[in-house]
Order: structure tokens, then sequence, then C-alpha cells
């Protein structure tokens, strides 16, 4: 009975600690996600190759912009397509996926956790993931990435629990496989692919040969073979050699054959997009050196299997995309939920010793961390001083300050308390917090969100098919297509905008006001909105110069610039 009562009350605690979790996990992931500036061209092919879909009745041949789209296999169009017929087309349907599968990570990273290490070290790890930042990041946009990191992240759990339980052995290995078939549909090869070689390389290095015959191959393969042969046939079937060529030449010729150097692009993506848990993760790797010829014996032991396959997991896609030399940041975001775990456990090992949290491998890092939150609540602070002289700031961008100074001070507080496991949790909520507000609050303000009101603006106005122009704007016109889900193109010459206008089409055009006035005030063009945006401006030792000088005596021209929607009709 007292065995019975302590199963129920650890199932209680777990089950309470997941729902907190996942209400955490949802709520900041999610938070003013419509106000997250779109990520240029990556949203934009999915946004509106979904939309397409729904208009055409097409659900198995994405089009972009009238061109078929060949880049990435249909589930993830599909996921899109389908938040559109439930929640409508919007930029935060589209986003939606990416938010629940995101917290869903978490989850599994507490349940893989308690499987690997301990409840508390799974504890840790499913809060510090959704406070790394790549997490966080690509949690909030509609691109493949998250889709395929839930997959890799689903076939370990389903492995691991394979290889610890001999009873529904075979059901976890088919469902290893399910989430494997699952992950290329949605972005191919590397999600086969990490999970292979990671698991190759934990039986390898620990000579657990036997393994390999336990896995269920061929069955595996056919589950494969069933579930992603069938779209990649339809579109042999429909689209012939033009489907071939893009599968044998942009998708594989091209990013195995290139001119990009080898780099360490990827070393340094663990550091700069993990900040601060980084310089924890670059301090615990200290412990390895200590007795290194009985640390790395260790690891040969199949009881210890664990940590090994963790930094595996982590090794894996760094060596891979740095063999492609592929440089993408998101690339690196598999490795995430490994990052998480490799910290819960350092941490928990870390509060059982007496001196763990007072030794410099702890003491630094965590000093450097409070640091770079001193610089950030500084950079915010002066940021917000001297742009009140220039445009009207929110109350909640002026009270981002105060909260990143507090948060610090609640941390210090805890480690002279010696409040150990509630120092790393408290600080993983706070880093998640941070993270929120600065996305949902900081930087759509500090960015001014262009583009965002002419998209409302053109839906207001227009029938949805008319073309937008953008003269000499960058980026934005991407942003323009995503916030509008409408074709927009992107003029570079007056050449080209008089003959954009040339049409008995109904069209929009975005300019500068400056640049209006200038070259093109006698065109017979419609105002229909203003709006303002940065001016562009290199940070050098002139611009340093000026800053110091006018201090807090910033005018609004010094730092914005007027834009304007036209149309060419009344």
């Amino acid at each position: 009975m007292p065995t019975f009562l302590s199963s129920l009350q650890t199932k209680f605690t777990d089950y309470t600690f997941l729902a907190l979790l996942t209400g955490f996990c949802f709520f900041t992931l999610s938070y003013h996600l419509g106000e997250v500036p779109p990520y240029h061209t990556d949203e934009t092919f999915y946004v509106l190759s979904a939309k397409n879909m729904l208009q055409s009745g097409d659900y198995l041949t994405p089009v972009f912009h009238e061109k078929k789209r060949f880049a990435k296999p249909i589930l993830f169009y599909w996921q899109v397509a389908l938040s559109y017929k439930i929640f409508g087309v919007s930029l935060v349907s589209a986003r939606l996926w990416s938010v629940a599968l995101g917290t869903l990570s978490a989850v599994l990273v507490f349940l893989l956790g308690r499987r690997l290490f301990s409840a508390q070290a799974a504890m840790l790890g499913a809060l510090i993931l959704p406070s790394l930042y790549l997490h966080f990041q690509i949690s909030r946009w509609a691109t493949t990435d998250m889709t395929l990191n839930f997959f890799i992240l689903c076939a370990f759990y389903f492995f691991i629990k394979a290889f610890q339980e001999e009873a529904h052995r075979t059901r976890n290995y088919i469902l290893f496989y399910f989430a494997l078939a699952l992950g290329f549909l949605a972005k191919g090869p590397p999600a086969i692919l990490i999970p292979a070689l990671t698991i190759t390389a934990l039986l390898f290095i620990q000579g657990d040969w036997k393994r390999f015959g336990e896995m269920r191959l061929l069955p595996g393969l056919a589950i494969l073979l069933l579930v992603d042969v069938p779209w990649f046939a339809a579109m042999f079937l429909l689209h012939g050699d033009e489907f071939v060529n893009h599968i044998l030449g942009s998708e594989l010729r091209d990013r195995i054959v290139h001119q990009t150097p080898f780099s360490f692009y990827y070393p340094g993506v663990l550091v700069r997009y993990y900040l601060p848990w980084s310089l924890f993760l670059i301090f615990s790797l200290t412990l390895l050196t200590q007795n290194f010829k009985s640390r790395i014996l260790s690891f040969f032991d199949k009881e210890n299997y664990a940590l090994l396959f963790c930094f595996l997991w982590v090794l894996i896609p760094l060596l891979l995309f740095t063999a492609f030399r592929i440089e993408h940041s998101r690339y690196m975001l598999p490795a995430s939920p490994a990052v998480a775990l490799i910290l819960g456990h350092y941490f928990t090992s870390l509060a059982r010793s007496e001196r763990g949290f007072n030794r410099p491998l702890f003491k630094i890092p965590f000093y450097l961390t409070l640091l770079i939150y001193f610089l950030l609540t500084l950079a915010v602070a002066g940021g917000v001083l001297i742009l009140q002289s220039a445009t009207s700031v929110p109350f909640r961008i002026m009270f981002l300050p105060l909260f990143l100074a507090v948060g610090p001070s609640i941390l210090l507080l805890l480690f002279v308390a010696k409040r150990r496991i509630a120092l790393i949790a408290t600080l993983a909520v706070f880093q998640t917090l941070s993270l929120a507000v600065i996305h949902g609050d900081a930087i759509p303000f500090f960015n001014r969100y262009p583009m965002k009101k002419f998209a409302q603006e053109i839906a207001q106005t227009g029938s949805g098919k008319e073309i937008i122009g953008v003269y000499r704007l960058g980026s934005h016109q991407s942003r323009m297509e995503v916030l509008s889900g409408q074709y927009s193109k992107y003029i570079f010459t007056p050449e080209l905008l008089h003959e954009f206008l040339t049409t008995d089409k109904k069209v929009y055009l975005v300019i500068r006001e400056s640049e209006w006035q200038e070259h093109f005030s006698d065109l017979p063009l419609t105002r229909l909105s203003t709006d303002q945006i940065w001016k562009k401006r290199r940070v050098d030792k002139k611009y340093l110069t000026e800053v110091w000088d006018k201090g807090l005596a910033f005018k609004q021209a010094d730092l914005l610039e007027t834009i304007i929607l036209f149309t060419n009709r009344s």
C-alpha cells in the first residue's frame, strides 16, 4: 500500500508539473504571436502556398506565385492548410503548429529525461528547453524546422523506450519508424540521418551490435516507404522530369556540391544561440578533463549510456551540417533537447555536491549571466530614453528595463540563500519570460513592424488578388507578402516602376516619401496610407559620435522616415 501511494503521489506530481509546463510554454511561445516580424522568404513560401491550396483545392502540389514548389515535402503545407481551415487564414494560424510542437517538445524532454537521468534533471531540462533562444525563436515561425525537431525528438523517445523496456519493444520501434517517416515528410533526409547516425554511433561505441537485430529494420523500412513514397510517387506521376530534376538538382546536388568553405560556424551557433546556457555548458565540459581517462572509459559502460547518447545527439548534427557546409543557425535546432537534458543532468549533479554551486565552473558562468542581463537592461533603458524624445513609447516598453533588472536580483538572492534547484528553475523561467517580452513587445516596437499597417489597409480595400510593388525597400517586400498573403514584387529601378504601373489592373505601391517627392510626384497615384520605418544607418564611428553628441536630443527626423502606400485607382 505505501508503495502504491508513493507511486500515485509521484504520478500526481508529474501530471501537475506537465500541466503547468504545458500552459507556461504555450503562453510564452504564443505571446503576441502576431506581432513577431515575419521570417522573410521562408515563411512566405508556406503562408502563401497553403493559402493557394485552400483556394485551388489542390492539396498535393505546393504552388508559390503560380510556380510549383518542390523544395520541401508536403507535410508542413498540410499542417498550415489545416490550421487555416480551423482558425482562418492569418500569420498567427500559420505559426500555431510551431507553437504547439515547441510546447510538446518540452513535455517530451521531461518524459525522456525521466528515463535517461532523474525526475529532477528531467524537470530542469524541460524548463530549460523553451528558454533556449534557438528553440524559442523557431517556435514562433511558420517554418518546417520545429516539425522536424519534434519528430526527431519523438523518434529518440521511442527508441529509448524500446532500448530500456523489453515489453512492448516492437510497438515502440514501430512508433520510432513512424516518427522518422513523418519527419522525412516534413523536411526530408535530416529526419532520418540525425537519429540513424546518432543511434549507430551509440551502439558502435558500446559494442552493442545485437541491438540492430532487435530494431526491426525491415518492418521499419516498410513503414518509411508506406508513409513517404505515396506523395513522392504522386509528384513524379503528375510532374515527371520537372520534379525529378528539382530533387536531384536543387535539393541534392546543390546542397552537396558548392563552393562554401569549411568553417566553425556551428560551434559558434551553439555558443551564440544558446546564451546564457552555453556558458554553463562550456564549463560543464571541464568536468570531462578531470580524470579524463576514467571518464572516457566510463562512456563505454553500457550502464552509463545516457550522457553519451545526449552528447552524440548534439555532435551528430554539428558534424553533419559542417561537413555539408550549409550555414543556417536553425539547423542546430534538433540538438536543443539534448542540450537541455545535458544541462538538467549537470545542474542536478552539482546540487548533490556540497561545493557544486560554489565552484568556479558554476560561479563564473553565473556571474557572466548576471552581467549579460545587466548590459541588456542598460541597452534597453538607453534605447527607451533616446526614443522618448523622438516618438511615443508604450508603457510596457518603458517597464521592460525594470523587469530585466528584477530577475537577476532574485537570482542573486537565491544564490546567496543556497536554493540551488530553485535558482536554476527560476533562471529558466525568467529567461523564457524575457524572451517572450522581448520578442512580443520590444522587437515589434523597435522594429516598428514595417508593412503591417499597409497589409491591413490592402485587406480592407482590395480583393486579395492585386499585385503589390515595393520600391527599393529590400526585405520589406517579403514581409509584405507574408502579412498580406498576396504577391509582392520588388522594384529597384525607375524603369521597372513605370513598367509596373503600366497596367489596366489595380495594383498597390509602397515607396519612401522622399523618393516619391523627388522622382515620381507627377504619377497619377492615390495615396491610401502612410507609416514610418527606422532609417537604416550604418553603425560606425560617425554614427556613434552623433549618438553621443545628441544624447537625448534626437528628433523624429533623425531616426524615422515616412513610407507611403499608393494605388493606381482612385
